[in-house]
Formats: C-alpha cells, structure tokens, sequence
C-alpha cells in the first residue's frame, strides 16, 4: 500500500470517484481517484482542498500510484504545501495559520489541463478510467443540445477599460476611455483569456457592463459545493457553453433525501395513494450563472424522472439563492456558507416531488384538458398553430404548432418514451405534466405522415425556465384541487383551446 499527498482543486465527482486538478511538475495534472483510495480529505484556504491517496496493491492503485507519484508527481514547493505534507504525514491537523502562496514554479491554474485521462489495467485488460455520466444528462442533453466541453469552465475573466474612437481627422481618429464626468471608467468589457488567439488578442468577448458589474469566476461559487460533493460522494458536474458565457453546476443528491420526513410534513391527504420511493427520481440542485449579464447567480431544486429522463425544475420554494451581478450582491456574498444552505432544501425538493406525484388523483377531461393548453398559452409554454383558411373563411390548413401538436399526441399515446406514465394515470394531470417536461426536455419529432415538425433546440436557460413554470403553474393547481377546489372550479373561466384558436 502507497501513499501520495494532493494539493488542489475539485473539478468533479461521482459516488465512486473523485475528479481533481493539482500542479505536478509537468503542469496542471487531472486525476480520477476511487473512492476507496482516499484516506483523508480536507479542505484548505482558496477554494482547494488537500488528499491523502492511499492505493491499493491493484492494477488499478498501481496505474493511479505510477500517474500521481511518477509521471505527474505533485509539485509541493511553497511553504504551505510543504506544512500541508507534514500534517498529513505526521496524522496531525493542518496547520490554521497556513496561507496560500503564489510561486514562479507552480502552474497557474487557468492552464489548460495537458495530460490525459489516467491509464488503468483492469481485469479485462488495459482501460482508460472515465468519469460516467454526468447526474441529468438524460435531462440536459437531449432535444438536440448537443454536449458542450465543460472543461472550459474553469477561469478567471479579465476586465478591460471600453474605449471608443473619436475626432477622427486627415491624421487619423483618436482613441480615448469611455468615461464619467469625473474621469473615471464607466463600461468594461469582459473577456475569456482561454480563448487567446491572434484574430483575438483579449479572448473570447463576453459582454461589456457598468463599473459595478463583478464578473465572477465560475470557480468562486461552485468550488465550495464541488467540494462539499466530492465529501458526501454526490454525482457533480459543471457545464459551460457558448465560450464560457455561462455555465451551471448540477448535483445529484438522491441519496441524502430523506422521503419519510417529507412525507409527514405534507400530510395524509397528500399521499393518500401512497407515494412509493421506488428510485422514480434524481433529486438535487443546479446553480446557474453567467459572465454575459444573461442569468443572475441562482440556486435552484432540480430533478429528473428516471423511466423517461423528464426534467423537473421544483418552484420558487426551492430557490436557494439569487444573487445579482455587482460588487455589493455577489462579490460579499459567502459561498462557504452556501454549501451548508442547500442542505436545507433538499427536504423541500421531495416534497415538491411528492406534491407531482399527487398530481395522478387530479382527474382531467377533454375539455379540461383544452383548457390547460389555453393556460400553457398564456404562459408561453406552446404556440397557436397557423391557420390557412379559403375565401369562405374555412379552414383548410393548420401549420406549425410544433408543441400543441405534442400536446394532443401525448394524450393519445401515454406510453410514448417521452410521457412514459402508465394506463392508470392517464388523463391526469400527472399525465399532462408528463406531456409538458417529456416535450420540453426531448423536443420530440411530430409527423402525421404528411407534416414533419422538428420544434427549436432550446437552450439551458429556456429549458429550465420552461420546466420552472410547468412545475409551478401545475403544482398550484395540484394544491388547490388537495384542499378543496376542483380543477373544473379552478378552470371554469378558461375558454378551450379551440376557441381561441379558430
């Protein structure tokens, strides 16, 4: 048995693994460590922790031994990783007054990790260790958004004085800083340095803001819960997209739910049928935030029905956070501290879950059934079809209405992949919110034979947005129709959908 001490940043995790960045001596190293091969973990000043990886006698504890103490040794130079070291070798605490210290050989971590996945030998023959899949990418990955390197994510932006050209004349323009009155700056442009080349000297471009935007790294507000994952052995991942514009941290924490205690607190009349915690769902949080003023830094319940990989955003009553972009909102806020905050809502995510699955005693008629597409109208969820109609003013064509039309095939075939919920439940309103999170997750192709209607690709923004409302505008209703009203007395003056669609 051989040990190695790691200093450095947690960049993923599963309930298995434990994915972590350090600077070796040939540059910043990426490791995927079992779980059963860390002996001690802790956290340390910056947004680090510190690993004591203990391998076993194994193909694979020799490969992982060979990777981090031979071909990636980790590059312990300053005194505090020196301190670290002899804490752990001598089983003591880390010392409390150790700071980080910045050293011209330690790589800087906005590098470019340049090593590849670790090599490991198993029983079948040599195989690279990989990380599974991500905890909702059923979710996240289907209705064409193809799958974004969230290796990106990972940087610090850069801030740049805006300047403009002006005065130009027979010797050329001349170029000055946008100003105030006072002389000082008052627009910057942000900027990925990742994304460096000559057709780009700065970067890539993300947005241009106020003196008091804080354009924050993505690694201040998700490395204290990545970190707080890889302890408790949480599913995690981190996504950035479009150059690093924005970017979310999901994280799967199914296992710490505690159904009973959510169920008592909703009550008897809530689960009269019987909830039964059959692994039907994923449950965790998703924190979104961006660098292009696009999304505030917001913590959010989330999960994913199983059988058909709908995705679930669970209301404002598990909305953990929702910080504004400034210097005051974002830039105090303590993110330590958060970590410890979403413990509390997990209790509120399953009953949220429990208050969908109560959705299957709410019964829905025909009628009722047009009345709620007349709602999900309202609220943007679907869009009225085109009508051609003749000079009789008859109607001879219906065009588009990508999502209407799934609405309609959704109540004919319950057992569509996309709904997928069984012959008991049909006509629901469970079933019709299959319908609404199994259309807006898979974007599901509608043909009649004759028409073939794709719908748009949303992205994750909309695609959460648009689950947030379907989760809240039906839960209000489930709630109601569970304390007395009906759906039919809830809905009594709605018009159809037909209605108002001819």
């Amino acid at each position: 048995m051989t040990e190695a001490i790691l200093i450095g940043k947690i960049t993923g995790s599963t309930p298995n693994l434990v994915e972590l960045e350090y600077p070796s001596v040939v540059g910043i190293n990426t490791v995927r460590i079992p779980r059963t091969m860390v002996a001690r973990f802790e956290r340390i000043e910056g947004g680090r922790v510190a690993v004591l990886v203990r391998t076993d006698d194994s193909e694979r504890g020799k490969a992982i031994y060979q990777n981090v103490t031979v071909d990636n040794a980790p590059l312990h130079v300053t005194d505090e990783h020196i301190a670290i070291v002899m804490a752990f070798e001598n089983n003591e605490p880390i010392p409390t007054d150790s700071v980080q210290e910045s050293d011209d050989e330690v790589p800087l971590w906005s590098a470019q990790p340049n090593t590849p996945v670790v090599q490991a030998v198993e029983t079948d023959g040599e195989a690279v260790v990989v990380m599974p899949d991500g905890p909702f990418d059923g979710m996240l990955y289907s209705g064409g958004r193809k799958k974004k390197d969230s290796i990106n994510w990972d940087f610090t932006p850069t801030r740049k004085p805006a300047f403009v050209m002006h005065g130009e004349r027979e010797e050329g323009a001349t170029v000055a800083r946008v100003n105030d009155e006072t002389g000082e700056p008052v627009a910057y442009h942000i900027f990925n340095p990742l994304y460096e080349s000559p057709k780009r000297p700065a970067g890539a471009y993300l947005g241009t803001f106020s003196s008091s935007y804080y354009p924050m790294p993505y690694r201040v507000g998700y490395g204290p819960v990545l970190d707080l994952a890889a302890e408790k052995g949480w599913p995690a991942q981190v996504l950035a997209w479009n150059e690093g514009k924005a970017s979310a941290c999901f994280v799967d924490v199914t296992s710490n739910i505690d159904w009973a205690q959510a169920e008592s607190k909703l009550g008897d009349r809530w689960t009269r049928r019987g909830f039964k915690n059959e692994g039907d769902y994923r449950i965790g949080f998703a924190i979104y935030n961006s660098l292009d003023g696009s999304s505030a830094f917001k913590v959010q319940a989330v999960a994913q029905k199983l059988a058909c990989s709908n995705g679930m955003v669970l209301g404002d009553s598990a909305t953990i956070v929702n910080l504004k972009h400034t210097t005051g909102a974002l830039g105090n806020f303590d993110f330590e501290k958060l970590a410890e905050r979403i413990m509390d809502v997990l209790e509120v995510a399953a009953q949220e879950i429990i208050v969908a699955e109560s959705m299957r005693d709410v019964e829905v008629n025909r009628d009722t059934f047009e009345k709620l597409m007349t709602i999900c109208e309202r609220k943007g969820l679907i869009t009225k079809p085109t009508l051609k109609r003749d000079d009789s003013g008859d109607v001879v064509s219906i065009n588009r209405g990508h999502m209407w039309r799934l609405m309609g095939q959704g109540w004919t075939r319950n057992a569509a992949e996309w709904v997928r919920v069984e012959e008991e439940d049909k006509h629901s309103l469970y079933h019709v919110y299959n319908i609404l999170t199994g259309a807006i997750t898979h974007k599901p192709t509608w043909t009649d034979g004759k028409q073939t209607l794709n719908g748009a690709t949303l992205n994750y923004n909309t695609l959460t947005d648009r689950l947030k409302t379907v989760h809240k505008v039906l839960g209000d209703m489930t709630t109601k129709a569970i304390e007395g009203k009906s759906l039919e007395d809830q809905l009594a003056k709605v018009p159809m959908f037909s209605e108002i669609l001819y």
